[in-house]
């Protein structure tokens, strides 16, 4: 048995479990994961695609070949922090428990990690300015605004997204920033700025020459008519008797699952729009309207280019576990090297 506790409790062999790790990682961020097989032969040669997909390295952090290592350095490290906590706990004067600190934050590292990648779930949301998304929580997440910026020379420098979050009535989170590298934590999600797009949106006016908005999709009464915007005509779908279905909506049940988005880069105000206009007291109508057209008690004015933000939801419920992981870790550094510090002087 004591030779047992002995080699998993080997220095040696951790440090072969580290290297072992930190290389296989290493090679699965070159190597992409979770294609069909057929990917990997088609990429690489027969002997190298063979190793990978039989080996299970497809899918390198959840196969075999990279839990079984990784409960085995967990194995290694909780004996090793056991033995040595007894082993100070006995031992008489000044008791160095630095490193304690620091093996149970490595520890409840690995733990964390193992949790967030089992239960790691993530969805997206296109939003433009005024839609809004259902969260699990119940809550209802609105995008206030969104601007995007360029440099000079027309690369994009920054993203930034400002969001409310209202719950039973009540708002919780009063215009948030979200922007690239700067998320949101709410309700044990992280909201992360994806992308952008171009929506198109399709611009009325009123008798009074007032202009209204409609994002595609997105259905408006005005008067005694309901007007759904379905779509900007193109030569697809010129000729046809109907419009597509499946429009995107203005808003989305709730998250993972995002509304598709239409083809960037629409903009302007020619073109005819697609949509379906219900009298209070008729039928439904699907129309294409050109700008200058009558629609009921509107006038098209053309089709424009509306900005959306792409919003990524992470369910990452490893997250508070390693956040305190590495709190531990730096502590148990910080204790040890003050301990050490004392002793030299």
């Amino acid at each position: 048995m004591n030779k047992f506790l002995d080699r998993l409790t080997s220095i040696r062999l951790a440090i072969w479990l580290i290297s072992y790790l930190l290389v296989g990682s290493i090679l699965a961020t070159l190597i992409p994961q979770g294609l069909p097989d057929v990917d990997y032969y088609e990429i690489y040669p027969k002997l190298v695609a063979q190793l990978v997909v039989q080996t299970g390295f497809k899918g390198f952090f959840g196969s075999i070949i990279f839990i079984i290592p990784v409960l085995a350095f967990f194995s290694n490290l909780a004996a090793c922090t056991v033995k040595r906590f007894i082993r100070e706990l006995k031992k008489r004067g000044t008791h160095h428990h630095g490193p304690d600190i620091l093996h149970i934050g490595l520890i409840l590292l690995v733990v964390g990690g193992l949790w967030s990648y089992s239960g790691h779930q993530e969805g997206s949301v296109t939003l433009a300015p005024g839609d809004s998304v259902n969260l699990p929580d119940g809550s209802v997440m609105s995008l206030v605004d969104f601007t995007f910026e360029r440099y000079e020379d027309g690369r994009p420098s920054d993203w930034t997204s400002i969001i409310d979050v209202k719950k039973d009535g009540k708002t919780t989170v009063d215009k948030a920033v979200v922007r690239v590298n700067k998320p949101l934590r709410y309700a044990g999600l992280t909201f992360y700025q994806s992308s952008f797009s171009e929506l198109p949106s399709l611009a009325l006016a009123d008798k009074d020459g007032r202009e209204v908005i409609l994002a595609q999709g997105e259905e408006r009464v005005f008067g005694s008519t309901s007007y759904f915007f379905m779509a900007p005509e193109s030569p697809t779908t010129s000729g046809m008797a109907g419009a597509p279905a499946g429009m995107p909506g203005s808003s989305a049940a709730g998250m993972p699952g995002a509304p598709a988005t239409a083809q960037p880069g629409v903009a302007g105000q020619s073109g005819r729009a697609i949509l379906r206009i219900t009298p209070a007291m008729g039928e439904a109508q699907t129309l294409r309207a050109a700008p200058g057209e009558q629609v009921g008690d509107l006038t098209v004015i053309g089709i424009k280019a509306q900005l959306a933000t792409g919003i990524q939801a992470v369910d990452d419920p490893g997250y508070p576990l390693v956040f305190v992981a590495f709190l531990l870790i730096a502590l148990g550094t910080a204790v040890t090297f003050i301990q050490k510090i004392k002793e030299g002087v």
